[in-house]
């Protein structure tokens, strides 16, 4: 039996060295497909989850991806290497296992201590996401998975065709009209939403692309797709955009961009609008090197300011677009503004309160009638660190955090520039935002990518 396993091991191993030998011979792509033969079984397993989005959102399993897939790469591991060996844990999975864990223990004690009562559910839901994620990043550190960049090109491509696909029905055929949102597979399975819909609370349970009432740019609904809330879609779509940039072809590049760039306009997510921006001019400055990269600001800077201050018909239209541009934003989502002011208000009052070891649970929401304008909530610094988690749960998570980018750093070779600018986005705009189960998925399965098939990759 056991020369039997071996002899299958063998010829698998075989395989794979023969299929690798042959990843720079052959053309990755015929056309527009991408030829699935050749990527690797790491490759498989994340385009297939990029792709399959759609699925994921219909069957309501965001939370559990991560587990899923995890799952699926210690049976492989026992079925072909017969057994697991995870390496010495790195402190960027230690420190995401000690905050998991600070994180589910403490709230376990809050819950004891003011009802007396646990709440099994919600536990089994925090482990299956966070343990999840923690052993999946160290399974990826373990075995030094690698994920080619144009694979995951390719796939997020497919994703962005998806998504406008559904945006063309949605928008343009049927006038995104009012609807009754339907429920995800798993929520009618486990009757967590028997009661009925109600805005802004369970939205995981529900199917909501788009909001039909929250009017966003040029009188379009403001959409989210198949990531539960805009917020989530801006940032996947942000990271699309700094990913397009690191593609060689610039067709595709460009196309993919400027996609991803009107997926994020409908989004309505004002803070993800600033910040990918940015981010985009500071690869142009790092790219070029930092000398090349300061003469060409300069240079720009010195041009548009000779014009503006040279011709007076420029200055007064510039003045005026200015002027204009000030007022659609202030007027943009006005309501969402002056509540998000109140609720980072209400929350730096009450940080004070309990700085050590934090509230644990969301306080009151500050406009009557709206559940999700919460004390502690739509921020992840401010909100789910500083208020919920106090000082202790925040210099856990900064210390994930921290040593996650010096991972990055130290595993830099081929590693794609959008790698790094994905951590700045998060980083950028945690003071306003929160993340979803979605993000950190991503966050963690991207991890792997590299640049080329130059790389010698690891199949999985």
């Amino acid at each position: 039996m056991s020369k039997l396993f071996y002899r299958q091991f063998y010829k698998h191993n075989q395989y794979i060295r023969n299929n690798h030998d042959n990843h720079n011979k052959k053309q990755l792509f015929s056309g527009a497909i991408i030829k699935w033969k050749l990527l690797t079984i790491a490759e498989k397993v994340v385009s297939s989850n990029i792709i399959l989005i759609p699925v994921w959102w219909i069957l309501g399993l965001y939370r559990y991806m991560a587990l899923f897939i995890l799952i699926g790469a210690f049976f492989y591991e026992y079925r072909y290497r017969g057994g697991i060996q995870l390496k010495k844990p790195t402190l960027s999975v230690l420190f995401l296992l000690i905050f998991s864990s600070y994180n589910l223990i403490g709230l376990n004690f809050y819950r004891l201590a003011t009802t007396g009562n646990l709440e099994v559910t919600a536990d089994l839901r925090f482990l299956t996401f966070w343990y999840g994620l923690t052993f999946l990043l160290w399974y990826i550190q373990s075995y030094k998975i690698k994920v080619r960049l144009p694979v995951v090109a390719w796939s997020v491509s497919i994703l962005v065709v998806e998504m406008l696909a559904f945006w063309i029905i949605g928008e343009l055929i049927f006038g995104s009209r009012d609807y009754t949102p339907v429920r995800t597979i798993f929520s009618i399975f486990a009757g967590n939403a028997d009661g009925g819909y109600e805005p802004g609370k369970g939205l995981a349970n529900y199917l909501i692309p788009y909001r039909p009432n929250d009017v966003s740019i040029a009188q379009f609904s403001r959409w989210s797709f198949f990531f539960i809330i805009p917020e989530v879609l801006a940032l996947v779509t942000g990271y699309i955009i700094l990913l397009a940039l690191d593609i060689r072809n610039s067709f595709w590049s460009g196309l993919l961009m400027s996609s991803s760039f009107f997926l994020l306009l409908i989004s309505g997510t004002r803070s993800v609008w600033l910040v990918v921006p940015i981010l985009i001019f500071l690869r142009f400055i790092f790219n070029k090197g930092f000398q090349q990269g300061l003469t060409a600001l300069l240079a720009v800077i010195a041009l548009t300011s000779w014009i503006t201050l040279s011709f007076p018909v420029v200055t007064e239209s510039l003045f005026e677009a200015y002027e204009s541009q000030i007022v659609n934003v202030e007027n943009y989502r006005a309501d969402s503004t002056e509540v998000r002011n109140d609720i980072y208000q209400e929350t730096l009052k009450a940080i004070p309160e309990k700085p050590i070891f934090g509230h644990w649970v969301a306080g009151s929401a500050v406009l009557k009638g709206f559940e999700l304008g919460r004390v502690g909530t739509h921020s992840f610094i401010l909100g789910t660190l500083a208020y919920r988690l106090g000082l202790v749960g925040t210099l856990i998570f900064l210390s994930f955090w921290i040593s996650l980018c010096i991972w990055f750093y130290k595993t830099r070779e081929n590693r794609p520039s959008s790698g790094y600018f994905l951590l700045a986005l998060f980083s950028l705009v945690s003071t306003v935002m929160e993340f979803g189960e979605m993000i950190g998925c991503m966050l963690i399965i991207l991890a792997a990518i590299v640049e080329d098939d130059k790389n010698k990759a690891l199949d999985i």
